[in-house]
């Protein structure tokens, strides 16, 4: 009979994981086919599939049993360990140094919007009747946006490198950061124990002091030389092991300890955010990120309760338009008190308008442990979802909106504002093909850039992305004078002809005798005067590319990646 039951729990499981694998083998591509966010179809299938869908009539049609989702209990798992890597995924994204050039927007722009927004939507949920503690989490759950959505949409328009993906990423970040504190906060109100509520938060704080302790100290004396011995002597296979151990070890010591697995994963990603090994380290989890994230949105799809949609329309409509307005008007406003344009302002507001996955999770916590009554927790759940539902048309419309407002003022369109005060950032002069990518990889990471480029047409295309980019021959000591490169950290030439190239090296270096040049090169005897100049780095297109085109012949030749190196 035991072994009976085994069996049975055993086809159970992995009926559940072929239905999931070939759901996100038949979603996905779809989904990239008609251009459709990922995480809403998920959200979709939850809905049509789930118990409130066909599930809901599987028993008079036996037929659509195999196809329905009633047992949320498999799902929730799977979609617990979608978070816990999203949450690894976005400490991995967050080194002190990025953090650090980033400050200012990440925990002054991003900190005043998530405590603004929170306190207006909770004051809102308070007067409408909820009580306090109900208020404070949805006020702070509705005020994160939508990492998910959002960030896939600066990749594909390539608008990282903008004022824009700077911007919305810099408030993305903070609210990502504030995730912990939140489901801290939810564990310390779901306690229920209101005499020793401040003992509970004592000792809650304490156990998360010590936790977060003793994996830092564990994961700094024994990451490095194990990640280095795997390096060395095993392969991909063994690399991908480690590091999903990383995961799993951290979040298993955070959940001992009483405290969110996502907390533990969250901490392991900021421990390899600093090492040799993160971009290879991201690469490996992105994709089982990226599938469990979708489940994740499946399970809440799995728990919206469709009939709720037809009793309450109106006010349920009313609520999006409110909930939108109110996170749209809040950001305009802090990204015009940071110095921010019209045209960034208005597209980052329209941008991070909607609530997002963590206010999924934060609601159906919430609902799971009874801190949230049902109504109004299905409500908000509805809410949230409509809100990320309406992204993928208020992202063009985004785009669009900050385009429109930009073309209304030709003059500072090619020219840098008087008032334009920098410091510590990169200049770029040349913003072609190779200036551009540049610009975009260093905004990355958190870098401030100001691009110069003598083709008009270069400067009107970068600049309809809102990228920093103004058109100024970078030989003329006027555009030299507007690049501020007396205060600049870096100085990029990119540009395409080698006597040219010369003369503003010189320049540049007359202006300020310390700081780096990085020059692009077609061959190094072009440059051989620049070369012998003190902190000048010269980069040789042709190397790089015979070595990178080496080691590929290399690595279909059979030979590793190490050797071929």
């Amino acid at each position: 009979m035991l072994s009976g039951m085994k069996e049975s729990l055993l086809v159970d499981v992995f009926w559940h994981a072929s239905f999931f694998l070939a759901l996100s083998a038949l979603v996905i591509p779809t989904l990239r086919y008609f251009k459709i966010p990922i995480a809403l179809g998920y959200l979709f299938a939850g809905i049509a599939l789930g118990p409130y869908g066909l599930g809901a009539v599987a028993d008079q049609f036996p037929v659509l049993d195999a196809i329905s989702l009633k047992d949320t209990a498999h799902v929730k798992i799977l979609a617990e360990l979608g978070i816990v890597l999203l949450l690894f995924v976005i400490g991995l994204e967050l080194t002190p140094r990025r953090l650090w050039q980033m400050r200012s927007l990440v925990f002054g722009l991003g900190g005043v919007q998530v405590a603004l927004t929170a306190a207006a939507i909770g004051g809102v949920a308070f007067l409408w009747g909820n009580a306090a503690q109900v208020a404070l989490l949805l006020g702070l759950a509705l005020a994160l946006s939508s990492t998910a959505l959002v960030t896939q949409w600066l990749h594909e328009q390539k608008l990282f490198v903008t004022h824009v993906g700077r911007s919305s990423f810099s408030i993305l970040l903070f609210q990502d950061l504030a995730v912990i504190p939140i489901l801290l906060l939810l564990t310390i109100l779901s306690t229920g124990g209101e005499g020793d509520i401040y003992q509970f938060v004592l000792g809650a704080l304490l156990k998360m002091g010590l936790t977060v302790f003793a994996i830092y100290v564990i994961g700094r004396v024994v990451l490095r030389p194990v990640f280095v011995f795997a390096n060395r002597h095993g392969g991909s296979e063994v690399f991908m092991a480690l590091s999903l151990l990383v995961i799993v070890v951290s979040a298993s010591i955070a959940s001992i300890a009483g405290l969110s697995m996502a907390l533990g994963a969250f901490i392991a990603g900021l421990l390899l955010a600093d090492t040799e090994y993160r971009h290879e380290i991201s690469s490996l989890i992105i994709p089982f990120k990226s599938m469990l994230l979708g489940i994740f949105f499946l399970s809440f799809g799995m728990g919206i309760n469709l009939h709720f949609i037809g009793e309450k329309p109106l006010w349920l409509i009313l609520s999006v338009i409110g909930l939108m307005s109110v996170k749209g008007a809040i950001v305009f406003i802090l990204c015009k008190a940071w110095k921010q344009s019209t045209a960034v302002s208005a597209e980052t507001a329209i941008l991070l308008a909607q609530a997002g996955e963590f206010g999924l999770l934060v609601v159906g916590s919430a609902l799971s442990v009874g801190l949230m009554d049902e109504t109004v927790g299905q409500f908000m759940l509805i809410t949230v979802g409509m809100t990320m539902l309406l992204t993928p048309v208020m992202s063009p419309l985004a785009r669009a909106a900050g385009k429109w407002i930009e073309s209304r003022d030709s003059d500072q369109e090619i020219h840098v504002p008087d008032e334009t005060q920098k410091e510590g950032h990169v200049v770029i002069f040349g913003f072609g093909r190779v200036g551009k990518t540049i610009g975009e990889t260093l905004s990355k990471e958190g870098l401030d850039i100001m691009g110069f480029d003598k083709n008009a047409d270069k400067v009107h295309v970068a600049r309809s992305k809102l990228s920093p980019v103004y058109l100024g021959d970078a030989a003329k000591k006027s555009t030299q004078e507007a690049a501020q490169i007396d205060k600049a950290s870096c100085v990029v030439v990119t540009i395409d002809d080698a006597t040219a190239t010369k003369n503003i090296v010189k320049a540049v270096r007359n202006i300020n005798t310390t700081v780096p040049i990085v020059v692009r090169a077609h061959d190094e005897d072009d440059l051989q005067n620049v070369i012998k100049l003190e902190n000048v780095e010269v980069v040789a297109e042709h190397i790089l590319v015979s070595s990178s085109l080496s080691e590929k012949v290399l690595q279909r030749c059979g030979y590793t990646k190490g050797a071929a190196s």
